[in-house]
């Protein structure tokens, strides 16, 4: 029995160098671009921004609504909070901002009293930005 130890000549045609070479720094930047975007995803992950959170809330009347909020992260100053209040069906009936400072301890907490168009049934925060300074 006989074994192929070569391609039959002209069958599959000759390999060009600069296919090859195309193919390979394709390969490089598509590896380059996957390790950039690997480093930039973690160094986002090690470093979190401000996270702000509804603690507790209390529904006072239709008009009005009490809101708990807790502020952590950031450490470089004061940070801003819009708080929204929800009606049953989750549509916002009332805005408001407050701002705390998680720069004096790891967490700071405070409360705001929201006046409502209708009836809140519960709260969120919106978001949390960084401030100049306590008001």
């Amino acid at each position: 029995m006989q074994q192929a130890s070569a391609r039959p000549a002209a069958r599959y045609g000759e390999r060009s160098p600069r296919g090859r070479r195309v193919t390979v720094a394709a390969a490089a930047v598509l590896s380059v671009a996957f390790l950039a975007w690997v480093l930039w995803a973690a160094l986002g992950a090690a470093s979190p921004g401000v996270r702000g959170e509804v603690t507790a809330f209390t529904v006072v009347s239709d008009e009005a609504i009490e809101v708990t909020v807790a502020v952590s992260g950031g450490g470089a100053g004061p940070v801003g909070c819009s708080v929204q209040a929800l009606s049953r069906t989750r549509e916002v009936v009332g805005v408001g901002d407050i701002v705390l400072d998680p720069s004096r301890e790891e967490r700071d907490e405070g409360r705001i009293t929201l006046r409502t168009r209708d009836r809140a049934v519960s709260a969120v925060i919106g978001r949390c930005d960084a401030v100049d300074a306590v008001d």
